[in-house]
């Protein structure tokens, strides 16, 4: 079941982001490094406080999340013009739930429950997210910084 997120899933959405940095990180991977701070907590807080969360709840847990928020400092540095739109941050399932499209039907809810223009960005030579935001309607819109940004608009 997707639903909004409440401060009460602060704990669950924060725990699901560190697991998968760590995952990442064990992979060898450098994307969701700064998750492995503790300063992570400030973002899943400011999600939850600036912004629409949508977790996706299995069985009483939390086995996925996705934000979007207004621009942040991050889209400031990213984006030429960040005004006028919401950023998708943090979509992230459990992978104990690998496989079973959890994050699709988050992608698909989020965009469905806005009527605004989103944004993304992705790291760069991450081909899977490459290949993947197009296939929700997104549109690649150039790279920054080492970061392909992708826009669907409203």
């Amino acid at each position: 079941m997707i639903r909004f997120a409440t401060m009460e899933d602060f704990s669950a959405v924060d725990q699901l982001i560190i697991k998968k940095a760590k995952e990442f990180q064990a992979a060898g991977k450098s994307q969701w490094v700064k998750y492995l701070e503790p300063s992570r907590s400030d973002c899943v807080r400011h999600d939850l406080t600036n912004g629409t969360v949508f977790v996706y709840e299995r069985d009483n847990h939390v086995v996925g999340a996705v934000s979007l928020i207004p621009p942040t400092d991050w889209d400031h540095a990213l984006w030429d013009d960040p005004d006028g739109a919401v950023y998708l941050h943090r979509l992230v399932t459990d992978s104990n739930v690998k496989g079973e499209r959890i994050g699709e039907r988050l992608m698909q809810h989020a965009l469905a429950n806005t009527s605004s223009t989103i944004r993304l960005d992705c790291v760069a030579d991450n081909a899977f997210l490459n290949n993947y935001y197009p296939r929700f309607g997104f549109h690649y819109i150039g790279e920054r910084n080492g970061f392909s940004l992708f826009e669907k608009q409203a």
